[in-house]
């Protein structure tokens, strides 16, 4: 029997954003019937919102995040026995800064197929439209939220992107933006690059990317604002 394949399917960076879906996956989502999400209750709203015929009582989830992933142990058997998995994230991309990668390499361990779908990533978004180096780069995920590690970690991330001329990403909680805007603002010398890249794909997208320098002219609040931040300095 050929195994089943693993569809790793790329969520909304946000609830009104659901055109940056791809139109071929809606067959796709329809057709499995086996999920593997961070949290049923989203996965039930995006699934209805990409096609609402979708019966959801006909599905069968199990949760996958970073507090629980008992039901990993099922995985393989669903594929051995030829079913189809759909993995779903709570935004973005599965296993892209997000919990998956598990999975993912079970479906590799027993040679089943895995599909990476299209869709959006707020990370690569970030990088586009940054201005940075897109040859050289590094998510680094969340920062120290403590000092001194947190001034440590930035200092650091300076240094090595003017080292290695590689641009440097991270996150941060979105009720914390503007501390953290303020931490770089103060600890980054005045010809590093600085982005805020928040909001992507919504009407209120905002993506700014300046020096730090005249990144303390700038007024303007990211708070509570989903974000991914990035810092650059070239010779």
């Amino acid at each position: 029997m050929q195994s089943g394949t693993l569809h790793l399917i790329p969520n909304f960076l946000d609830v009104n954003s659901p055109h940056t879906i791809p139109a071929y996956l809606i067959q796709v989502v329809t057709d499995i019937k086996i999920w593997y999400v961070e949290e049923i209750r989203s996965a039930r709203r995006y699934l209805k919102a990409m096609n609402r015929d979708i019966i959801i009582d006909n599905l069968n989830f199990h949760i996958l995040n970073e507090h629980e992933n008992a039901s990993l142990k099922f995985a393989a058997t669903f594929l051995q026995e030829g079913k189809d998995i759909g993995m779903i994230s709570e935004s973005g991309c599965p296993a892209v800064a997000d919990p998956g990668s598990a999975l993912v390499q079970i479906a590799h361990e027993i040679n089943a197929t895995v599909k990476p779908h299209t869709g959006p990533n707020s990370i690569l978004l970030a990088l586009m439209g940054s201005g940075f180096n897109g040859q050289h780069y590094q998510f680094n995920g969340y920062l120290p939220n403590k000092q001194p590690m947190l001034t440590q970690k930035i200092l650091d991330l300076e240094k090595e992107s003017k080292l290695r001329n590689v641009s440097q990403f991270f996150i941060e909680t979105p009720y914390r933006n503007d501390q953290m805007i303020r931490e770089i603002l103060k600890t980054c010398q005045p010809e590093t690059r600085f982005c805020v890249a928040a909001n992507l794909t919504t009407p209120n997208e905002r993506i700014l990317s300046l020096s730090i320098k005249k990144w303390k002219t700038v007024t303007e609040s990211f708070h509570k604002k989903p974000a991914v931040f990035g810092l650059y300095c070239s010779d």
